[in-house]
């Protein structure tokens, strides 16, 4: 029986310091495989993997000064800029520093189109914050803050890049409003949403938790993050995981808010190193969309419907979308709404009607779907449910963000500014 070759961190680390390790992005390796090139244990030494889309279990602690010590005992209620928070659990009585809890998901009280996802992206943007705070005694006492002003400014995730996830459709008589479609979901399977970035997925790419345990280094929106363990809901068929990482370090492009017909959610980008540690860590690194289940599930229960793979959402569908403006201008006189403003979860279509901001952009494909004049440009494909044909109405992941951030990675590896690091406990699934 021939004995698998093995490597091992500190040997990976080695050849890098030398300047002879090789290493491709989920994107590179998955192109090779597909293109036929065999690529050997001996041809490779880290993949960068990556993903990008909704991640509802995503909150931050946040701390800092708010006012002269003494000017109240300790917060009892606090917003951002409308977004609610918890004080605590540190009371700081009496020397005016708050601590505070944010949700993702929390929505602002004065803008039902901003929650926490939106807040996270503008405090890492540097933005100003408002801040008001309901003190013990009943005061209402208000200021602002940037991330400048906050010496502890930390995300944390407790259920993050599941290897896989569901699709949705809804067979019912009625629309459905949900976190996972911005518009109510179309009843009598009119249309179906998936989340997931498939064979480019972390976990995906390690699927048994070989490579990542608790303390392995990622990128979190661009950021140092740590992997904690398992995420909740965690289970052995869709393994997640749970993270915490400096707000400080993060590039507000990778993150942001998505608006759904049920509320904002949160979107955050990983970008994971996985070291080829042996050739079982190759073979699942080389898994394709086309052997990764997509299971179908009836959004009113969760309850399978049928399965597809991810080579059906991904495989040959667009990345991005281009518009055309001359087009939108000729047909803009027919149109009575907009479904592409009112619907896009990133408000990337801009008010002017004029083009898509693809800083903010999600890549969710609705406005292609959505447009009555048919002025976006793109395809995200469809499913067969029970022999009739069903489209994809909108991808909750972003395979776009989630290459750059996984081409990120490898070249901060290359340049010796990331680091691999041996976990300090295997994560058990």
């Amino acid at each position: 029986m021939t004995e698998l070759k093995k490597r091992t961190i500190a040997e990976i680390n080695r050849k890098l310091s030398a300047g002879d390790a090789v290493i491709m992005t989920a994107s590179e390796l998955c192109e090779a495989v597909r293109s036929g090139t065999q690529v050997q244990f001996d041809d490779l030494d880290v993949v960068t993997s990556g993903t990008c889309g909704l991640m509802s279990g995503t909150y931050a602690v946040l701390s800092f000064k708010f006012s002269e010590p003494n000017r109240f005992v300790r917060a009892s209620q606090i917003h951002f800029n409308g977004v609610r928070g918890y004080p605590g659990p540190c009371p700081n009585e009496r020397i005016g520093i708050i601590d505070a809890v944010v949700h993702g998901t929390s929505h602002s009280q004065v803008n039902p189109n901003y929650g926490g996802g939106h807040l996270f992206k503008d405090i890492v943007g540097g933005q100003q914050i408002e801040v008001e705070v309901i003190t013990d005694e009943g005061k209402t006492l208000s200021g602002c803050v940037t991330i400048d002003q906050m010496p502890h400014a930390v995300l944390h995730g407790s259920r993050h890049a599941f290897r896989n996830y569901v699709g949705f459709v809804n067979p019912g008589k009625d629309p459905i409003a949900t976190i996972f479609c911005s518009s109510a979901l179309p009843p009598n399977y009119g249309g179906a949403t998936a989340c997931g970035c498939g064979e480019l997925n972390p976990v995906q790419k390690d699927p048994g938790l070989r490579t990542i345990g608790v303390g392995t280094r990622v990128m979190l929106n661009g950021g140092t993050g740590f992997v904690t363990g398992l995420g909740t809901r965690s289970s052995v068929e869709r393994p997640c995981l749970s993270v915490v990482a400096d707000m400080h370090t993060m590039n507000p492009d990778y993150m942001g808010g998505f608006q759904t017909s049920a509320g904002p959610e949160v979107i955050q980008t990983w970008a994971v190193p996985i070291p080829i540690l042996d050739e079982t860590v190759l073979r699942t690194a080389k898994i394709l969309d086309e052997e990764i289940p997509l299971v179908i599930t009836d959004i009113r229960g969760r309850q399978a419907v049928t399965e597809a793979t991810y080579a059906q959402l991904w495989l040959g569908t667009a990345r991005g979308f281009g518009f055309d403006e001359d087009a939108c201008h000729a047909y803009r006189s027919k149109c009575l709404d907009c479904p592409p403003a009112l619907l896009c979860p990133s408000r990337a279509f801009t008010e002017k009607k004029d083009r898509i901001d693809g800083k903010i952009c999600c890549n969710c494909g609705i406005c292609a779907v959505t447009c009555h004049g048919n002025c976006f440009i793109g395809e995200i494909g469809g499913i067969q449910v029970d022999g009739r044909q069903v489209p994809f109405i909108q991808r909750l992941s972003d395979r776009t963000k989630a290459s750059v951030a996984a081409k990120e990675l490898k070249d901060n590896i290359l340049a010796h500014t990331f680091e691999l690091v041996e976990p300090v406990a295997k994560i058990k699934l």
